[in-house]
């Protein structure tokens, strides 16, 4: 795929994440490995658990993945951090039952991900989830979307735990602001 980067949107610790866009002009996200990174197999990583992921209808649609230059190109979702999302002057406005349907798709993608024993291992901390805004039949809706499967694991015996890892995030933590932004928006009490 020929394409060109417009924009860096991230710099992890193994790898440069790239806004890019194609001779059409539809945009896409390049997920390269950085030179210094000792992790050298990010195309094979990222790209085995996000195909395992897909599916199962989960995570961005990759594009292409090329093992040789070792990156992973994929579908750009132009969404907020989960983080962030919760964090922000527009939750104030989110209804009880927008976040809980955003909330039940989620769990939804993770039951799937734990249904096919892959783990994410990363999702504690809702930076690798993001949310997406829409209107459906004149209804505004949000969409979570599960990123980053590069530390991703397989577990055998049906072990994974997504809900889990993100459940005290959501609405256990007595001391996480973003659990006591859900609680209090649901009217749940710990």
């Amino acid at each position: 795929m020929e394409c060109k980067k417009i924009i860096q949107l991230s710099k992890g610790w193994s790898s440069y994440i790239w806004l890019i866009e194609n001779k059409n002009g539809k945009k896409f996200v390049l997920k390269e490995v950085r030179e210094k990174s000792p992790r050298k197999d990010l195309a094979q990583r990222e790209g085995k658990m996000l195909i395992r992921a897909n599916n199962v209808g989960v995570g961005p649609k990759i594009e292409e993945i090329n093992f040789e230059k070792n990156y992973v190109i994929m579908e750009h979702i132009n969404g907020t951090k989960l983080f962030d999302f919760v964090l922000g002057k527009k939750f104030d406005d989110v209804t009880k039952k927008e976040l809980y349907e955003l909330i039940k798709e989620l769990y939804e993608q993770l039951f799937l991900l734990d249904k096919i024993n892959l783990s994410h291992n990363q999702l504690q901390v809702g930076k690798n989830i993001l949310v997406q805004e829409k209107i459906i039949n004149g209804e505004r809706k949000f969409f979570p979307t599960i990123i980053d499967f590069e530390k991703a694991t397989l577990k055998k015996n049906n072990k994974t735990k997504n809900i889990g890892q993100i459940e005290s995030f959501l609405f256990y933590n007595p001391h996480g602001i973003v659990a006591k932004k859900i609680r209090e928006k649901l009217n749940l009490k710990l």
